[in-house]
């Protein structure tokens, strides 16, 4: 069983300024709930018990509203990411909080998923392909933000890209879109080797793709479950809305 997650928390928000200048952007609510609570209710739902939240500078309150996790039902302990070094180097600050030879789950801090119990499905899909990862895909227009993958009828995933160009991206496109990565995965803990091995890339940054990339090349098998909830990054004030808008229908429909 799947039983522990590392979340990333670290990044500035720049795009949701001047709101984080204020507050993390993990904190600004969707609903009545912070983002990162709607998170760790996903991760729950699929069994989740330790959740290692990695964190940047000026993330206090965030720590300070979750606390050790017991309300929530769930173990919550910190690391922080001292500087922007890229999502593959924050998880890597988890390698000690992993087991060796265990699966374990990572998502992003600023992720609206419904419905939660989405988790339980996406354990129980990696169990049965038996692979080294599985990543959680969803459809989306615009390559350029996301990390895209390329994958067959079986689902297994054949090669993926961090934020490409739009010409970049021409070959990964499926039926007028692309399916990306939704920040969301489930991974062995032999990821933390080749992170280790990974080269800086855009922006100087070392990105989890690139990790995930470079074992899948080394003969890892990667899955793509393709998933169709609802998800939004809340990075920007357009997805902020809109997840926001969905979550009140969401809680409105169930008080019925």
């Amino acid at each position: 069983m799947v039983k522990k997650a590392i979340v990333l928390a670290a990044g500035e928000g720049t795009r949701l300024s001047p709101i984080t200048k204020a507050i993390p952007k993990e904190i600004i609510r969707v609903g009545k709930n912070p983002a990162i609570e709607h998170v760790l209710k996903v991760l729950k739902a699929g069994g989740i018990e330790d959740v290692l939240l990695i964190v940047g500078r000026k993330k206090h309150a965030l720590i300070d509203y979750l606390g050790s996790g017991e309300r929530l039902g769930l173990k919550i302990y910190y690391r922080m990411q001292e500087e922007p070094k890229g999502t593959a180097h924050a998880v890597s600050l988890g390698e000690d909080f992993i087991d060796e030879d265990e699966d374990f789950a990572i998502m992003y801090g600023d992720n609206y998923f419904t419905p939660y119990e989405t988790m339980e499905d996406i354990v129980v899909f990696h169990q049965k392909k038996g692979g080294e990862g599985t990543l959680v895909l969803h459809p989306v227009d615009d390559p350029t933000r996301f990390g895209v993958v390329d994958i067959d009828e079986n689902d297994q995933i054949h090669g993926m890209m961090e934020k490409p160009t739009l010409e970049e991206a021409q070959p990964f496109k499926v039926d007028d879109h692309w399916l990306n990565i939704a920040g969301l995965m489930i991974v062995n803990s032999s990821i933390f080797s080749y992170i280790d091995k990974t080269e800086p890339g855009k922006k100087g940054e070392i990105w989890l793709t690139d990790s995930i990339e470079m074992m899948r090349k080394d003969g890892s098998e990667f899955y793509g479950y393709k998933f169709d909830g609802k998800r939004f990054d809340i990075g920007t004030f357009e997805s902020l809305r809109e997840a926001d808008e969905l979550e009140i229908e969401r809680k409105e429909e169930n008080d019925l």
